[in-house]
């Protein structure tokens, strides 16, 4: 069965590019993914500027259950279920991993510090900026998860044999969605390193905000905020002085490994 995107690619593709572009552990489905593969801990990473209540100014409140864009998100995320078994595994990768995610995309090997430490460094700092806005909005609209409010079959994780607690089970983040927003954070990065690699970065980022609805982790209005907080976050970093130094600095990386 073949699912429609949650928006039209070629509206996706014109607002990624005006926004900017001038240019394992199981039940880690509730969490946050992995950055970087192998794992390290990103506690001590800094952002460009403080803005966690950007999201006050970015993003309206979440559907009311019970509304029509509610009743919509819940069709949505019951439709979801019925993917078959590649896309599913595939979402199960999407919700433990991030950059990994995204080599293909890009074209240009590993995405790994050993590799590439500025370029990685880069993308900590641009996740750290997208994470204020988005975990302070988790935290104040403190919407329910799919799997929290519906019985669906199919849960990232759920089935994994030595799966621990969920760690999100008494909480409510599911708006807006944070492996969205860095997704799209990552693709609007590499973009602006990579222009020609645009299109393709642009398809990852939707398939891997759509496997958080696969996931039942999120509805389609969460992913669409994800989005909308990573496009803006970027606007506001392509003037910020200390950003662009480090995007000069990972091109001229990527340019001497080539």
């Amino acid at each position: 069965m073949k699912f429609p995107s949650l928006l039209p690619r070629h509206f996706l593709l014109r607002h990624f590019l005006l926004a900017g572009l001038a240019l394992a552990q199981p039940w880690a489905g509730a969490a946050s993914p992995e950055w970087e593969s192998p794992p390290i801990s990103h506690k001590d990473l800094r952002p460009y500027f403080q803005a966690s209540e950007q999201y006050k100014l970015l993003l309206p409140a979440p559907p009311a259950e019970g509304s029509l864009a509610d009743r919509q998100d819940v069709a949505a995320a019951q439709l979801y279920q019925a993917v078959d078994s590649a896309r599913r595994q595939m979402a199960e990768e999407d919700a433990r991993w991030l950059y990994d995610r995204f080599e293909t995309s890009f074209g240009q090997g590993p995405l790994q510090r050993q590799r590439l430490p500025i370029l990685v460094q880069l993308l900590n700092r641009t996740l750290k900026q997208v994470g204020g806005p988005t975990f302070a909005a988790k935290s104040h609209f403190a919407r329910k998860r799919p799997y929290q409010r519906l019985d669906l079959p199919q849960v990232c994780g759920r089935n994994a044999a030595t799966a621990p607690a969920d760690p999100d089970s008494q909480q409510r983040t599911s708006y807006p969605s944070g492996h969205a927003a860095y997704g799209w954070a990552v693709a609007g990065v590499l973009a602006r390193l990579q222009a020609e690699r645009a299109e393709a970065l642009l398809g990852r980022a939707q398939a891997y905000a759509e496997s958080r609805v696969i996931c039942g982790m999120h509805f389609p209005s969460d992913v669409e905020a994800g989005r909308q907080i990573a496009n803006a976050v970027l606007v506001q970093l392509d003037s910020n002085p200390e950003f662009q130094q480090d995007l000069q600095r990972a091109r001229a990386e990527l340019a001497a490994l080539r």
